[in-house]
């Protein structure tokens, strides 16, 4: 089945391509046929986090008619498909913004977009290609605010926002999910937790969820896949036990 969710923040610093990664990943071991594609061409930190410094070919390439999107597909050695986007010192590349929707239907099975945070044109394009949305953010108000605004701007443009998903949780000093969805006025499905091994897989340029596939966000984004593929959840036997190891 044809899905494209495009993953996006309020703000920047929140971990959404981290969200994106793993969570790309853990659809691919459930459904298979899954690709993340990176859509902040500003930045290009989906391919960077993944070990791909200078992609021969990326998005940008396919948004100006240069190569076919097929062309531009990275594999990570973990199983993840993966369309990065070029790093380069050129100006702000700019497209029109039927033009990447253009590009991602010829994609099969389903799509992330790893959408730049804040409310530009250039987020407008990644929403406009998707029909679903999850939104990432921290536990602190800052970061809630922000998320509001991003929640709301998709709902104007009439995408199904799937949730929210609350990155890097740590202690009791934090907003609760009650209050997270009364002021989002949408769901939270993930709670992912603080996690020292997170920081590791990030060095190592391998998602935790391969890295660590029975760390406490391993579990956490798996679970999270689960729901959206509509599979059943069932956390691994003595998964408490092996994370300690």
């Amino acid at each position: 089945m044809k899905r494209i969710i495009c993953v996006v923040s309020g703000k920047g610093g929140v971990g959404k391509t981290v969200v994106t990664c793993n969570l790309g990943l853990a659809l691919t071991e459930l459904v298979g046929e899954v690709t993340v594609v990176d859509a902040d061409l500003s930045v290009s930190n989906l391919g960077i986090q993944l070990g791909s410094y200078e992609p021969v070919i990326g998005l940008q390439e396919v948004l100006r008619g240069e190569v076919d999107v097929d062309d531009s597909i990275s594999f990570h050695r973990s199983g993840l498909k993966f369309i990065p986007s070029s790093i380069s010192n050129e100006r702000r590349f700019t497209y029109k913004p039927y033009r990447l929707k253009n590009v991602l239907k010829d994609l099969n099975g389903i799509v992330l977009i790893d959408a730049p945070p804040g409310l530009g044109d250039d987020v407008f394009s990644a929403l406009n290609s998707c029909s679903e949305v999850i939104v990432v953010t921290n536990p602190e108000i800052p970061a809630v605010t922000d998320a509001m605004k991003i929640v709301k701007f998709a709902k104007d443009m009439k995408k199904e926002v799937l949730g929210i998903v609350v990155n890097r949780r740590r202690s009791r000093f934090e907003l609760k999910d009650d209050e997270i969805e009364d002021l989002c006025e949408a769901h939270v499905i993930a709670n992912i937790p603080e996690d020292h091994h997170l920081r590791k897989s990030i060095h190592e340029k391998t998602p935790i969820v391969q890295y660590k596939p029975f760390s406490s966000s391993s579990l956490e984004f798996k679970r999270l896949a689960a729901n959206l593929a509509g599979i059943k959840y069932k956390q691994p036997r003595f998964a408490r036990l092996r994370m300690l190891f």
